[in-house]
């Protein structure tokens, strides 16, 4: 990005957020140098990644030929996939650096705009730097064979995963990962945002396949005051019934294209209408939009409103096979950040809470 263009947009993103301030400063005095610093790497560990490949790849060839030489044209088919598999494994230590400097790298520019905010950042991504060969790998396979929280484990970074599940409005699943924690107080309050995927093996035998149940961001935002009731709210079509819970009745909002497109089912109607006004109600579509999501279900219930929302990965900082130095990659994590912020002042104002009855 040529200096004039950076400039004019870290100029923009000031007009728009205070907390954009010392954006171009963080970008020039501490995010451009740390980043340059790995560029070199970056390319170094590509270059070596790459002729470990090719040499695994070779050696993989030769042994295939010989095979055929001797067992004919016959096993060709699986030969071909054999050496696929061999090159693959062989390989696949050679990249393991790469992808621990993409892990470094967004904790890097995420973790300095979360910031800027006053938030706290974490890729919840398991430390692999450690591992250079196949002996070391093994050593931190048997060290980790309890991965912690933020990867696979058993205790969710925040609440709104259990929140959530017992409400029933997670699928079911085998299997759960996070990553990119944010968390922090904002508009008086505390909240925490959290990426989930689940997976869910499908099948037997041969037709046995791995299917992606849930893959979106989770929102957990307290509320300084506690509701009354309990609400919950669901896009139209995704959920059937009433939740699960019998005390709970349909809730009719006044706007025919609101009750077109959302569920939602309360034990406190009046509070449920209160709270779910056309504005806020668009506050909700909007973030589905903000986002590129769908599916948006969540609840209201005790001091906290707890959401999710499918969608594709978010905060990723940029591809790693591309130059670390680019501010896009610090002004697309602002912005993403900004978004964050958004959801937790549209629903924490304090004439939300003020009108809440």
């Amino acid at each position: 990005m040529a200096l004039g263009m950076m400039d004019a947009v870290f100029a923009s993103l000031t007009e728009q957020r205070s907390e954009f301030a010392n954006a171009m400063k963080t970008w020039s005095e501490t995010l451009r140098p740390a980043l340059e610093a790995r560029e070199g790497d970056r390319k170094a560990t590509i270059a070596k990644a790459t002729k470990q490949t090719i040499a695994a790849g070779l050696v993989v060839l030769a042994v295939a030929i010989a095979i055929i030489f001797f067992a004919g044209m016959g096993a060709i088919m699986f030969i071909i996939f054999g050496g696929v598999i061999a090159t693959v494994g062989a390989s696949s230590i050679a990249w393991l650096p790469l992808m621990s400097m993409k892990s470094e790298t967004k904790q890097l520019v995420v973790g300095s705009a979360a910031e800027s905010f006053g938030f706290k950042y974490n890729t919840l991504h398991a430390d692999v730097s450690g591992i250079t060969d196949w002996k070391s790998a093994g050593s931190w396979m048997k060290k980790n064979a309890k991965l912690s929280s933020g990867f696979k484990g058993d205790t969710p970074p925040t609440p709104a995963f259990d929140v959530l599940k017992q409400a029933r409005l997670m699928p079911g699943y085998d299997d759960r990962k996070f990553e990119d924690l944010i968390e922090g107080d904002r508009a008086g309050t505390h909240f925490s945002l959290v990426e989930c995927k689940l997976t869910q093996e499908q099948g037997s035998g041969k037709n046995k396949r791995t299917v992606t149940t849930f893959q979106g961001l989770l929102f957990h935002i307290q509320y300084p005051e506690r509701f009354l009731g309990r609400t919950m709210i669901a896009r139209r079509g995704w959920w059937k019934g009433v939740f699960g819970d019998k005390s709970l009745q349909k809730v009719d909002l006044v706007a025919k294209e609101l009750n077109d497109n959302f569920t939602i089912y309360s034990n406190d109607q009046v509070e449920a209408r209160a709270l779910l006004t056309p504005d806020r109600m668009e506050r909700l579509i909007a973030l589905e939009r903000h986002f590129k999501g769908g599916k948006l279900r969540g609840i209201f219930e005790g001091d906290h409103l707890t959401l999710a929302l499918e969608a594709k990965d978010q905060f990723e900082a940029g591809s790693i096979w591309k130059t670390l130095v680019d501010p896009q990659r610090y002004i697309s994590a602002l912005t993403e950040i900004g978004l964050v912020c958004d959801v937790v002042d549209g629903f924490l104002t304090r004439e939300w809470v003020k009108d809440k009855l």
